[in-house]
C-alpha cells in the first residue's frame, strides 16, 4: 500500500513539473512574440513615420500631386494599422500612433471628395475603407490623448478634431449612395447603419453630428437599398423606422407589401394588405381592389365578407360598395345589390359600370320573373307578372340611359339592353333606334 501511494505521489509531482514547465514556455513565446510584434510595429512606425514627412514636405510647399496623395497615404496608413493591429505599439506610445493614421487618412479623404465633387472618376470602396479608418484614428486619438492648456497645450487642436470627428457623419451618407450605386449593397448598408448610430458610436462628438436629413429618411435609403439588393429580411430592420419619414412612407408601405409577393407569399401579402386596407381604408383603394380579387377566387363569401369589413370602417369607398354590390348580383339578390350599385353612383357620379349594373339588375329581374309567367296556369295573375315584368324592365331604361351618356361612342356597352327594354315597353322607335346602333 505504501508503494501505491509513494507511486501516486511521484506521478503528481511529475505532473506538476510537466505543467509547470509548459506554462514557462508559454509565456516565454509570448514574451518572444510581443518582443518581435514591438520590434517590427517600431520598424513599420518609423517606415511610415519617413512616407509621411516626405508626403507633407511637398504638401506644404505644395508640389504635392493627386497621385502622391493616393499612392503614399494608403501605404502608411497600411503600415501603421499593421502596427497598431500588431498590439506592439507601446501604450505610451499609441496617441502618436493614432495620430499619424489621421494624418494619412485625411488627405486621402479629401482627395476622393475632390474627385467625387469634380464627377472624376475615383475608387468608391477605397473611399469606404479609408472613411472608416479615418472616424477611427481620430475617435482613437481623442480617446487616448491627453488634453493640455495653455498657450503650448493641445486643447485647441483636440477641439478641432472633435469638431472634424462629429461632421465626418455626412460622409458616410455619401459612402451609402456610391457604394450603392456599384451595387456593392452590404457596404452600403453598412454605411447607413454607421449614419444612422453615428452619436451612438461616437458619443463624444455627437454635439457637433449635424446631418441634413433625419434618421428616419436615411432609414428609408437603407430599406429601398436592401429592397434593391433582394435582402427581404433585412429590411424589415429599417421598415419602422423608415415609416417615419413622411415623404416616403406611402412608397415603403408599397415596397412591404410588394416584397411578399416577391418572396411567393401571397398568404403574407394577402395579411399584410388587409391590414393596410382596413387601417386607412380611403388611402388604400387600390389595394381593396385587388384584395376583392384575391378573395373572389376563394368565393363569393370571401369576398363579401371583406368588402362588409372595409364599409363598416367607411361606407364611402367606392370599390367596397362596387365589390359588395357584385357578390349579391351574383347570388342573384338583385334588390339588395342595387342599392350598393347606387351608392356608387352617389359617390361618383359618372361611374359608367354603376349606371350599367343599376340598370341590369332591373333587367336581370325583370328576366327572372318574365321565365316564370309561361308556367302560371291562372290567366289573370300571368296577365299581371307580364304587366310586372314590363314594369321593371320600364325601371331599368333611366340606368341604361345614363350608362348610355356617359360612353355616348361605345353603343356595344348598352344598345342591346335599351333595344329589348324598349321593345318589351312598346317603344317601337327607340328599339329600332337601338337596332341601328348594333
Amino acid at each position: 500500500m505504501k508503494k501505491v501511494i509513494l507511486s501516486l505521489a511521484l506521478l503528481l509531482f511529475v505532473g506538476n513539473v510537466t505543467v509547470q514547465a509548459q506554462d514557462k514556455a508559454a509565456d516565454k513565446a509570448a514574451k518572444e512574440a510581443l518582443k518581435a510584434a514591438q520590434k517590427q510595429a517600431k520598424i513599420d512606425i518609423t517606415e511610415a513615420t519617413k512616407i509621411k514627412e516626405a508626403l507633407y514636405a511637398k504638401i506644404n510647399d505644395k508640389s504635392v500631386t493627386p497621385e502622391d496623395i493616393l499612392a503614399e497615404c494608403p501605404k502608411g496608413a497600411a503600415l501603421v494599422k499593421k502596427a497598431i493591429k500588431s498590439g506592439g505599439v507601446d501604450e505610451k506610445k499609441i496617441s502618436e500612433a493614432w495620430k499619424l493614421m489621421g494624418e494619412f487618412t485625411q488627405p486621402l479623404h479629401n482627395e476622393y471628395l475632390a474627385n467625387a465633387t469634380n464627377s472624376m472618376a475615383f475608387d468608391t470602396l477605397g473611399y469606404f475603407n479609408n472613411l472608416k479608418d479615418m472616424t477611427e484614428a481620430l475617435h482613437n486619438e481623442l480617446k487616448t490623448t491627453k488634453v493640455t492648456k495653455g498657450e503650448y497645450g493641445n486643447e485647441a487642436a483636440m477641439k478641432a478634431k472633435n469638431l472634424n470627428l462629429g461632421q465626418s457623419a455626412l460622409y458616410y451618407i455619401y459612402a451609402a449612395q456610391f457604394e450603392s450605386e456599384c451595387k456593392r449593397f452590404d457596404n452600403a448598408l453598412e454605411a447607413y447603419d454607421i449614419a444612422m448610430d453615428y452619436a451612438k458610436k461616437y458619443p463624444e462628438c455627437a454635439d457637433h453630428v449635424k446631418l441634413p436629413i433625419t434618421n428616419e429618411q436615411i432609414a428609408y435609403y437603407a430599406f429601398m437599398t436592401a429592397h434593391e439588393a433582394g435582402k427581404f429580411d433585412v429590411m424589415d430592420k429599417y421598415y419602422e423606422k423608415a415609416l417615419g419619414f413622411a415623404d416616403g412612407a406611402q412608397g415603403v408601405k408599397q415596397v412591404k407589401l410588394q416584397n411578399y409577393l416577391e418572396k411567393g407569399d401571397t398568404t403574407g401579402w394577402a395579411k399584410a394588405v388587409h391590414a393596410e386596407c382596413i387601417g386607412k381604408p380611403s388611402e388604400n383603394e387600390d389595394y381593396i381592389q385587388m384584395l376583392l380579387a384575391y378573395y373572389q377566387k376563394q368565393g363569393t363569401d370571401a369576398m363579401a365578407k371583406f368588402a362588409d369589413e372595409v364599409l363598416a370602417v367607411d361606407n364611402n369607398v367606392l370599390i367596397a360598395n362596387y365589390g359588395k354590390a357584385y357578390t349579391l348580383f351574383a347570388t342573384e339578390k338583385y334588390d339588395d345589390a342595387l342599392n350598393y350599385y347606387k351608392k356608387c353612383t352617389e359617390i361618383k357620379d359618372d361611374y359608367y359600370d354603376a349606371w350599367y349594373q343599376c340598370g341590369l339588375c332591373k333587367f336581370r329581374q325583370a328576366l327572372a320573373l318574365n321565365s316564370t309567367i309561361s308556367g302560371i296556369k291562372n290567366q289573370k295573375v300571368a296577365k299581371e307578372t307580364l304587366e310586372k315584368t314590363k314594369s321593371i324592365f320600364g325601371e331599368a331604361i333611366p340606368f341604361f340611359e345614363k350608362a348610355r351618356s356617359l360612353t355616348p361612342d361605345e353603343p356595344q356597352k348598352w344598345a342591346y339592353e335599351l333595344k329589348q327594354c324598349y321593345t318589351v315597353t312598346g317603344q317601337a322607335a327607340k328599339a329600332a333606334e337601338m337596332d341601328k346602333l348594333l
